[in-house]
Formats: C-alpha cells, sequence, structure tokens
C-alpha cells in the first residue's frame, strides 16, 4: 500500500455507459512512472472509429437543439463543474498514478479543471452579436455561430485543465467535440470525460473521445474532413506538423505549443517572494509545463547570493512517492522522458557546471522515472540547454548587468510564451513587460492563471488564445446577415 491509498485495481476501459468513448482496435496499457504497475487498460480506437464519432458529432450539431440554445448548455457545463469537484479525490488518485505528479497538485489540476468550465458555463449564455445601421433602408446583424465539428488534442503534462480550457468554450459556443488525449493520460482523461457524457441534457454525438497515438488517431482526427476546426496543445514541431495537416482542407486551427521563457529577477526585487518565484516557476509538474520559467536571468549585484540561496533550496527538495502528501517532486510521466531530460543535464554538465541538484530518491523507488531537479550555469548562449524546451526540472542560470541585457537575453529564443519580471520599479516593470515578447507575463509571480484572463504564445509558441473572452471567440465564426428594404435594388 502506497502512502494512505488503498491497492490499486488497474482500470478496463471503456467501462459500462461509456458509450462516447468510441474504440473497437488493440487494447493498450497505460502504466504508473513511480512504480510501473499497470494503471488502465484500454481499448484503442481505429481510423473507422474516428470516422464514426466524428459522424456521430455531425448529426448531433445539425439536428440537436445544443447549438441554438445557450441556457441548456450553460446548465450541462455548471453540472459538469459540480461533478468534477464531487470526484476530485477520485480523480485525483488516478492522475496521480497516470501521469506523476503528486497528489496536492493533481487535486488542484481537477479543481482548477473545474473552475474553467465554471466559467465558460457562465459565458453560454453571453455570446453576443451586434447590429448596425448601415443606411436608411439597410441593417447589418453580425452573429457569432459555432464552427460545427471540433477536434481537440491534448497533452499528458496538465491532461484535465488543459483538456477544460479547450473543451468548455468550445461546448459553451455550441460546438460538438472530439477528444483524442495523450496516449500517456489517456484513462484520466476518458474518466474525467465520463460524468459530462452522461448528463442527459447532453445530445448523443455532441461529446466523443477516440485514444490512440498521434500517428494514427491524431492524424485521422486532424485530416477528417469532417472536422472543422484542431484544437492542439503540445510540443512545436508536431503543432508544425498538424497546422499543415490541417492546411490540406484549410481547415481552421487553435495552437499552444512549447515554451522556454524566461524568468528575470532585479537586485531591487522581494527576493524571498523571487526565490519562491524561480523555485514554482521550475520545478511545478517536475518542469513538464509548457510555461516553465527555465531560464533565470539574475541582475549581477544579487547574483551570487540569490543563487546560493537556491541551489540551498534545489538540493533540500523531497522526492518521492507522489501519493505521499510530504512528497514535493515526483517523478517525470515515463522513462522515455526521464532519459530525454538526463541527456540534456549530461550536456549541461559537459558545457557548463552543475551548480545544485537535489537527491535522488532510493530503495522501492530508485526504479522510478525520477530526475533530479538541477541548476545549470555557465553555459554559451547558444548552446542547446538553454535554447530548447526540456520538458523536465533543468534550470539554466543566466547573468545581466542592465536592463537592456536583460531584455536581449529574454528576447534571445523562438519561444514566446511566457516570462516573469521580479522587481519593485513599475516603471521597469512595465517596459520590460512590454518589451518581451510573450503571451503572458507575470510580475512579482509566476503561474497563476486565472479562467477571465487570455493566455496564449507569440513566435513559435503558437496561434490563437485560450482562456478569457478570446478563448470562447476562438471556437466562432462571424457572420453578417445584411438586411434591404429598399423598394430597388440601387439608388
Amino acid at each position: 500500500m502506497r502512502g494512505s491509498q488503498a491497492p490499486w485495481t488497474a482500470l478496463r476501459l471503456p467501462s459500462a455507459g461509456q458509450a462516447f468513448y468510441v474504440a473497437s482496435g488493440d487494447e493498450v496499457t497505460s502504466s504508473d512512472p513511480t512504480t510501473g504497475a499497470a494503471v488502465a487498460t484500454l481499448t484503442s480506437s481505429t481510423r473507422a472509429d474516428v470516422d464514426e464519432a466524428v459522424d456521430r458529432a455531425h448529426r448531433a450539431f445539425r439536428t440537436a437543439r445544443w447549438r441554438n440554445d445557450g441556457a441548456v448548455r450553460a446548465r450541462v457545463l455548471f453540472r459538469y463543474a459540480e461533478a468534477l469537484r464531487a470526484n476530485a479525490d477520485r480523480l485525483g488518485e488516478l492522475l496521480t498514478r497516470e501521469q506523476g505528479k503528486t497528489i496536492g497538485e493533481a487535486r488542484g489540476e481537477v479543481l482548477g479543471a473545474a473552475e474553467m468550465v465554471e466559467f465558460y458555463a457562465g459565458m453560454a449564455r453571453t455570446l453576443y452579436g451586434r447590429s448596425i445601421a448601415l443606411g436608411d433602408n439597410a441593417h447589418g446583424v453580425v452573429l457569432r455561430e459555432p464552427i460545427g465539428v471540433v477536434g481537440i488534442i491534448t497533452p499528458w503534462n496538465w491532461p484535465l485543465v488543459l483538456l477544460a480550457r479547450a473543451l468548455a468554450p468550445a461546448l459553451a459556443a455550441g460546438n460538438a467535440c472530439v477528444v483524442k488525449p495523450a496516449s500517456l493520460t489517456a484513462a484520466i482523461t476518458v474518466e474525467a470525460l465520463a460524468p459530462l457524457a452522461a448528463d442527459p441534457d447532453l445530445p448523443d454525438g455532441v461529446l466523443g473521445c477516440v485514444v490512440g497515438s498521434g500517428g494514427v488517431t491524431g492524424d485521422a482526427l486532424v485530416g477528417h474532413p469532417g472536422v472543422e476546426m484542431i484544437a492542439f496543445t503540445g510540443a512545436t514541431g508536431t503543432g508544425i506538423g498538424v497546422m499543415k495537416r490541417a492546411a490540406d482542407d484549410l481547415r481552421k486551427v487553435s495552437l499552444e505549443l512549447g515554451g522556454k521563457s524566461p524568468n528575470i529577477v532585479f537586485a531591487d526585487a522581494r527576493m524571498d517572494k523571487a526565490l519562491e518565484g524561480a523555485l514554482n516557476a521550475v520545478f511545478t509538474t517536475t518542469g513538464q509545463i509548457c510555461t516553465a520559467g527555465s531560464r533565470l536571468l539574475v541582475e549581477e549585484s544579487v547574483r551570487d547570493e540569490f543563487v546560493s540561496r537556491l541551489a540551498e533550496r534545489t538540493r533540500a527538495l523531497r522526492l518521492g512517492d507522489p501519493l505521499d502528501p510530504s512528497t514535493g517532486i515526483g517523478p517525470v510521466v515515463s522513462h522515455g522522458q526521464q532519459r530525454e531530460i538526463n541527456e540534456y543535464i549530461e550536456l549541461g554538465r559537459k558545457e557548463g557546471e552543475i551548480i545544485a541538484a537535489a537527491e535522488l530518491p532510493g530503495g522501492d523507488l530508485a526504479s522510478g522515472a525520477f530526475v533530479a531537479p538541477t541548476l545549470v550555469g555557465g553555459l554559451a548562449r547558444d548552446s542547446r540547454v538553454v535554447q530548447e524546451e526540456i520538458f523536465g526540472p533543468v534550470l539554466t542560470i543566466q547573468s545581466f548587468s542592465s536592463e537592456e541585457e536583460a531584455v536581449e537575453l529574454a528576447e534571445d529564443t523562438e519561444f514566446g510564451l511566457a516570462a516573469g519580471i521580479w522587481t519593485t520599479d513599475l516603471d521597469r516593470a512595465w517596459r520590460v513587460g512590454r518589451a518581451v515578447s510573450a503571451g503572458s507575463v507575470w510580475i512579482n509571480t509566476y503561474h497563476h492563471f486565472y479562467g477571465e484572463a487570455e493566455v496564449g504564445g507569440f513566435k513559435k509558441s503558437g496561434l490563437g488564445r485560450q482562456q478569457g473572452v478570446e478563448g470562447i471567440l476562438e471556437f466562432t465564426e462571424t457572420k453578417h446577415l445584411n438586411f434591404d428594404h429598399a423598394p430597388k435594388l440601387w439608388g
């Protein structure tokens, strides 16, 4: 028995009542990255299953009242938010077992997904258009209408929040959706969708789910002629491939992709808070988060003191069983991910210096997919460790002597997803915040997300925006109805 949890019985999915999950292919096993034990056995989806799910979605979109009844959509989504809250403990345990994040973070993610769903439930009845007087005898009515069938492809690092961030606004806008979760976290996605699919007011077919690899199931969904839009969250290279595939039919895409975010600490910052912020920025979800502040930029006059304190805190991090509430850092999602991250750490060791690293767990956990949180310094600006998204608990450290140099270093990346700025000078915060190319810039904080505030990427970090008002408008088309009651066509 792990922590206070009872022994785990592997799930078999789909289970009774999960008709929204369309699958008839081979069985695949989802494994615990801490112990290697089976978490769930799932049936994969074939290309024929994708066809069926999309066909169901099209029928529902054409025939059901869903697309035109915001009140029904709001009620369904409000009830779904409550169902997620009511099942936070069960879903949190499944998320921890399948993905590896700590149990506290997992429960927090379930509740965060509920908040996101609730936010868009409130917006389901507020998709207003506008009217325009175009002359004495002409008026225009501009409408926001749902796009149709939306394919949603989600990642494994935050499988519930990032699912809710696309699914909730797409449904709130009146669309039908087919979800393709990441293979590594398919079980938690299916289980989290089940209470939504069971809602008596959700028309059959409005929600579908297909499970399988990106190369087969994902490709079939992205290239399906019946899908009007793809919402994808994941790696930049994969996102570029999704965009190219969708371009064959001029299919709309919304992409949130990779990041290599700068976290800038000026000498006048509140150092204790900035220290907590630096740890949070890079070690949340064991560094497996696209907004990770993985490049720490520290003003030279405080570099030694700040890095010394950060190194001490890093060495003290407790890695262990993520089901144990006292654990600070869990494993990464898989042994494959573990190998990739450790290759970057070894490259950092060769090209620079390892400033500090936490201690790996031993005993029964020694074979788990753990990676030591690591600080790396002394690297050239063009080092792969500095430039490439590692997606793990690895922080590079650089220093600067002026505000201009700080901005130059911050901008020295092909990504533009997020940034952090730590200073008590609000004029400087404004200048640097405007100068940095990033969709989210946190000032004297980090990783605070709000349903009301948009997120998204500049440069190779994506296209479009999620969350906020823009997040629901992404899933709509604009239509102009032009009324003319003049007696003649012209004149």
